[in-house]
């Protein structure tokens, strides 16, 4: 029983610890900190968040990071308009969108120059819808480091006719729950690769309005 238990947790570690390389692989070269490593684009698709944390209601740095990153994406001319992709109706009843595009013309950004997408309720959706239902096919993805590197895997592997997908990384969370999201996201590169293998469609590839 002891060996059949340790043979399992290391096919699970395996099988996370090799999800994670392959999405990291790809990503080479595809995700910048740096502005001055951005080929300016038309677009950027900002993946949404909540401003407010789940666990103890406190201000969300993941949010708070990704709109600052979209702002100086958006004010260093390297792309002119902002998809803000997220759930219009979140697990806190919270339209993610909406708050994200206040927090941007708060920051300066036009509001001409934002679009939304209330219908990106997973990082699936976001990604399909962005080339599906808003016929954008090249964009810059805004979001943290290891959010860009697996919505960047599903743009490339999920059959869209995509092309010069890169990521600007917003900072990462500091705070003593991030590290929940970040154990998370181990997973989450698991579940992309289930999803590629079943062929997971979007929820709704429905107009926005």
């Amino acid at each position: 029983m002891i060996w059949s238990v340790a043979t399992f947790i290391l096919l699970v570690l395996a099988l996370l610890l090799l999800c994670n390389l392959l999405v990291v692989h790809n990503a080479k070269g595809k995700v910048f900190s740096e502005l001055d490593s951005i080929k300016s684009q038309k677009y950027g698709l900002l993946l949404g968040t909540t401003p407010k944390t789940r666990i103890g209601n406190r201000d969300n740095q993941f949010y708070n990071n990704r709109i600052i990153a979209a702002e100086h994406l958006y004010k260093a001319g390297k792309v002119k308009n902002i998809l803000i992709s997220g759930s219009d109706n979140s697990k806190e009843g919270v339209n993610e969108v909406e708050s994200m595009k206040d927090s941007l013309i708060a920051r300066g950004v036009n509001a001409n120059d934002i679009i939304l997408d209330g219908k990106g309720y997973r990082t699936l959706d976001s990604v399909v819808r962005t080339v599906k239902v808003f016929d954008i096919h090249s964009f810059v993805v805004i979001s943290q480091k290891f959010h860009n590197e697996r919505a960047i895997y599903q743009a490339e592997h999920l059959g869209l006719d995509v092309h010069d997908i890169i990521g600007y990384n917003a900072a990462d969370a500091t705070s003593n729950t991030a590290f929940i999201t970040y154990l998370r996201e181990y997973l989450a590169r698991v579940k992309l690769f289930i999803d590629l293998i079943t062929n997971k469609k979007p929820l709704s590839l429905e107009p926005y309005n």
